[in-house]
């Protein structure tokens, strides 16, 4: 994680920290950054991506605000879908993206904000199954790999804005679970 998106995640209070006691006496603090899962198993955690580093081209992250970097992260989670990396936190079936998808695999992205802090994809179905899964998962006893790139310069600039209550039912798909 750089040194930017740390200091706005430790502002965010996205940051977990530890202390740990060694047998010689020495302590030391531990500081873990938010994860995104992209999949099922314990190693399907990445580091949170920066959108500076991806051509987003909403809001630079100096100037987001939380509930901006959640519409970020669902824009970067819906590029890892159609990228092919992105499968459900809970059953682990690979997730795609069409306009008329049987309920059983349609997804969502969920933000969670207890001891772990993590973006991850879900099948709407899998959601009630996840919490006794992530009950007691610490931050610590995870390895974050690289942050993947996916280039979102494409996008179109309104997709970067989160809905108005009146424009829910449009074509911006709503990131509420991610807020």
């Amino acid at each position: 994680m750089d040194e930017a998106l740390r200091a706005w995640c430790e502002a965010e209070g996205l940051m977990r920290h530890a202390v740990v006691g060694e047998e010689n006496g020495a302590v030391s603090e531990l500081a873990c950054g938010p994860l995104v899962a992209l999949g099922s198993s314990d190693n399907d955690f990445y580091a949170a991506p920066n959108p500076d580093d991806t051509g987003y081209p909403g809001k630079p992250l100096g100037e987001m605000a939380l509930d901006d970097y959640n519409t970020f992260l669902f824009r970067w989670l819906e590029a890892a879908v159609n990228a092919g990396d992105g499968r459900c936190a809970h059953c682990g079936k690979l997730l795609y993206d069409a306009e008329d998808m049987p309920d059983p695999d349609t997804w969502d992205a969920i933000f969670i904000e207890k001891e772990l802090v993590a973006w991850m994809l879900v099948h709407f179905d899998c959601k009630r199954w996840l919490a006794k899964k992530l009950k007691g998962m610490q931050p610590f006893e995870l390895t974050a790999h690289p942050t993947p790139h996916y280039d979102l310069s494409q996008l179109d600039r309104a997709a970067t804005e989160r809905p108005s209550h009146a424009a829910e039912d449009s074509q911006i798909p709503d990131a509420t679970d991610l807020a």
